[in-house]
């Protein structure tokens, strides 16, 4: 009898699956690879701290120079003629 439940929920489960269905404990959801995570307020965005002035900025944002993220032009060149003294 129990043999028999057990046929019938796999039977089930796989009709389920067939028709588009996803079940919990065999299709967790997939892992974020991309840099931002939705919440219920939003999306979350990594940020980086210029290395002239220290304003957080978005990654997506900054101008990234010889590995460092910068907040606009201004800071960027700020950091150029620090280096050229």
């Amino acid at each position: 009898m129990i043999f028999k439940l057990i046929i019938f929920l796999v039977v089930i489960a796989l009709i389920y699956r067939w028709f588009g269905g996803k079940l919990p404990f065999i299709d967790p959801k997939p892992s974020s690879t991309n840099k931002e995570e939705d919440h219920d307020f939003g999306k979350i965005e990594s940020t980086s701290a210029c290395a002239t002035c220290g304003v957080y900025i978005t990654e997506a944002d900054a101008i990234i120079y010889q590995r460092k993220a910068y907040c606009s032009q201004e800071c960027l060149q700020k950091a150029q003629q620090k280096g050229d003294q």
